[in-house]
């Protein structure tokens, strides 16, 4: 319990991913794969869950430095490809990693403000954006 509430602490009580109120504990990696301890454990919004819970092959989304240097602290290392994305027109606008493929659909999104959106989720995500 005492882990748990440093790890509260470090996060100031929020969500790791997005800062928003704090209601689950989150497995950054599947159970199955790194287990239930503490170093695998943030809190997270419902939103962030559920939308993780959909994603968890893909962890692009949820590469935020403060996650990751937290998990790391707990003496975990993970190992992964950081994504550039860039906007691909189809019947909706999709984000589209140039070096691996990875793809995040963006539906609603016009083309024009892919650029602006892919910023703001690159800045709350804790990414370095590459323009």
């Amino acid at each position: 319990m005492e882990q748990w509430l440093e790890t509260l602490e470090y996060f100031n009580y929020k969500c790791a991913y997005c800062g928003g109120t704090y209601e689950v504990i989150e497995h950054y990696l599947p159970v199955h794969v790194a287990g239930t301890t503490v170093s695998n454990c943030v809190p997270a919004c419902l939103k962030c869950n559920n939308m993780k819970d959909k994603q968890w092959h893909d962890l692009s989304y949820y590469q935020n430095e403060n996650v990751l240097r937290f998990i790391e602290s707990k003496g975990v290392k993970i190992a992964f490809h950081v994504h550039l994305y860039v906007a691909q027109k189809r019947e909706y606008v999709a984000l589209v990693c140039q070096e691996c493929g990875s793809k995040l659909d963006a539906p609603g999104l016009a083309l024009e403000k892919a650029d602006a959106y892919i910023e703001e989720f690159l800045r709350n995500t804790g990414y370095a954006y590459i323009a």
